[in-house]
């Protein structure tokens, strides 16, 4: 991928492609371990693997057999894994929301700037057409993605949050506008942007976690920044992870669309 070329910042800090190679493993490997303990049946090649056998699996294996899994799941395969765990998550997030603050949200920044590859380019692989191909792949943290946000229709998941907690069954929300309150504001340098927030796919909670993004076209790429939200009364370790969760799905995807890219100029 020579002729793409990806800049990193969280919170105003560089973080290179070697340091998120790690950053991913670590989480593909908390997601497989929490597969397995949760009754998965987790194997390499016919071989079933033990939860020692895991931590000695190098980093392509770890992925590969997390996505196969998640995958062979499905929706309705993950939702009964997940059952009691996704159910206890609901339950802490109603509580994080007592008492609702926004100005009292935890906030996290990841900014983004690519050249090789354009927004339209990036977009389907994001959350269009081939979206829901693509999404595990993109993100071991990610674990259902349906809906198609290019098309309007209103898409819903399950996903941990930074690496935090165990993972939670969501829909989204779409806006221009940042709600009051937000610690949150908009950047004149971007003319393009994005807000969302999710809500509880059981019972439509708004449990005010989401994201702002920004976009700003340019010469031969683009430049985003990212804004992660959620509430105060949450611990700040959510936002602090999901930050660079937002690294490692936005670059993954830019490298997704960039191949193909290359595989249509062929």
């Amino acid at each position: 991928m020579s002729n793409l070329n990806i800049e990193v910042k969280i919170d105003g800090e560089i973080y290179t492609d070697a340091q998120l190679a790690q950053y991913e493993y670590q989480r593909a490997l908390h997601v497989l371990h929490e597969l397995k303990a949760l009754g998965a049946d987790v194997r390499d090649s016919g071989r079933k693997l033990s939860h020692e056998d895991i931590n000695w699996l190098e980093p392509e294996k770890v992925k590969q057999i997390s996505l196969d899994i998640r995958n062979s799941l499905g929706e309705q395969g993950t939702l009964n894994l997940f059952k009691d765990a996704e159910a206890d998550a609901e339950c802490r997030w109603k509580e994080y929301i007592k008492d609702y603050d926004p100005t009292q949200s935890h906030i996290g920044v990841t900014e983004i700037h690519v050249t090789g590859i354009t927004i339209p380019e990036v977009l389907p692989v994001v959350g269009g057409g081939k979206g829901e191909r693509f999404a595990l792949e993109i993100m071991p943290e990610h674990y259902i993605v349906k809906g198609n946000i290019v098309a309007g229709e209103q898409q819903r998941g399950m996903e941990a949050f930074g690496m935090f907690g165990e993972p939670t069954f969501i829909t989204g929300t779409a806006s221009k506008d940042i709600p009051e309150g937000l610690p949150i504001e908009k950047d004149p340098s971007y003319p393009k942007s994005m807000f969302g927030e999710t809500l509880l796919k059981s019972d439509g909670t708004n449990i005010h976690i989401g994201a702002f993004h920004q976009f700003r076209p340019e010469q031969g790429g683009f430049s985003m920044k990212s804004t992660f939200f959620c509430p105060g009364r949450a611990p700040k370790a959510i936002a602090d992870g999901h930050k660079i969760h937002f690294a490692l799905e936005l670059t993954n995807s830019m490298k997704i669309a960039y191949s193909l890219k290359q595989e249509e100029i062929k």
